[in-house]
């Protein structure tokens, strides 16, 4: 915030990134069993009831993808600390009602409308933004997206769990709980910063650079978001029971994001020394040949070990691109923009994979 010493800037970031943990969380606790899920109350064939899969898993993402330019666009008119919780709120709502539905178009309705008023990321990154104190933003950045990496590493196996224990309800209503204490902790702690006026845009190659800016982040997304969803028919390869089965998609999840978390750190604090493209280039090299190697994985254990390696090295290529364009002083439409290729991604992955 305007005025705020870079101490008090830096404490109100990390509440920030705390908040945006708790939708992360919320979002992936429920993403490690919804294929099983979707299966077992399905009215559809196998074949048909797969497309459903890709479709309610891709959908909110699909739709955040649209709506996230909106949203940085409106932090101009709206205070970006109030449309952040908007969004905090509309999520847990949508929460509840889903713990309740069994009929797949209507689930997917729902995860559209989750997507249309979900897409609050793109708020968190103008509050970062506009609050990282001057030469340390990518360490922020990278720090914001740990905190959603979190959220994804941690959701999945508790999701899991909780379905094996409690049944397929339980981690609907663990979200929605998450979710509240989310809303009270951004409400109480995260610093208001004023409207983020729009800036003119430079010309066309800066406009080129911003396209190729927002393809790297659909590929980076892809490659950390496509597994989920066909997790289940992988593992029956492996000749797993369904208990099994979900209890082990949960735990490989949160190893490939733990990793992806080490790897995020790691090649940001390479970055100033090797330079961002370089970086980014080794990454996405690295991760292309490793989602090779999975095609030969012989079980369970070889699986989860290339995927690993192939998440740590991809994760850090979204906060590369993304604090390469913030650091020019990019507003929030071209932020929006940027980060609406992680909805992008998050859309493509599963439809791709199904």
């Amino acid at each position: 915030a305007p005025g705020a010493s870079g101490q008090d800037a830096a404490k109100g970031i990390y509440f920030i990134a705390v908040s945006q943990f708790g939708i992360a969380f919320s979002f992936n606790c429920i993403m490690s069993f919804m294929p099983f899920f979707i299966l077992r109350v399905s009215a559809y064939s196998e074949s048909e009831t797969m497309l459903w899969i890709g479709m309610i898993m891709g959908a909110t993402s699909l739709v955040a993808a649209l709506a996230a330019p909106f949203w940085g666009s409106l932090t101009s008119r709206v205070r970006p600390k109030l449309l952040f919780e908007g969004g905090i709120l509309c999520n847990g709502v949508l929460f509840f009602i889903m713990g309740f539905v069994e009929n797949l178009p209507l689930l997917l309705a729902l995860r559209m409308i989750q997507g249309a008023l979900g897409a609050i990321s793109t708020i968190g990154l103008v509050l970062v933004v506009a609050s990282a104190p001057k030469g340390q933003l990518p360490k922020f950045l990278s720090l914001f997206q740990n905190s959603m990496t979190a959220g994804q590493l941690i959701g999945p196996p508790l999701g899991a769990y909780a379905v094996a224990l409690f049944g397929y309800h339980s981690p609907f209503i663990i979200a929605v709980i998450v979710v509240f204490f989310s809303l009270v902790y951004c409400h109480r702690y995260v610093r208001d910063i004023p409207l983020q006026l729009k800036k003119p845009e430079p010309g066309k190659p800066l406009s080129r650079r911003i396209l190729w800016g927002w393809g790297l982040t659909i590929i980076g997304t892809i490659h950390l978001m496509f597994l989920p969803s066909i997790l289940p028919h992988i593992l029956e390869g492996f000749q797993l029971t369904e208990q099994a089965a979900i209890t082990s998609a949960g735990t490989i999840m949160m190893v490939y994001m733990a990793a992806a978390f080490a790897g995020n750190y790691l090649l940001v604090s390479l970055a100033p020394r090797m330079g961002i493209s370089r970086i980014i280039a080794a990454a996405c090299l690295s991760a292309a040949v490793l989602q090779g190697l999975l095609y030969f994985s012989i079980g369970v254990y070889s699986f989860t070990l290339i995927r690993v390696l192939q998440a740590g090295m991809i994760a850090g290529v979204i906060p590369l691109v993304i604090s390469a364009f913030a650091g020019e002083g990019r507003g929030g439409t071209t932020l929006g923009f940027l980060n609406s290729g992680r909805f992008v991604g998050n859309a493509l992955g599963p439809m791709m994979a199904t």
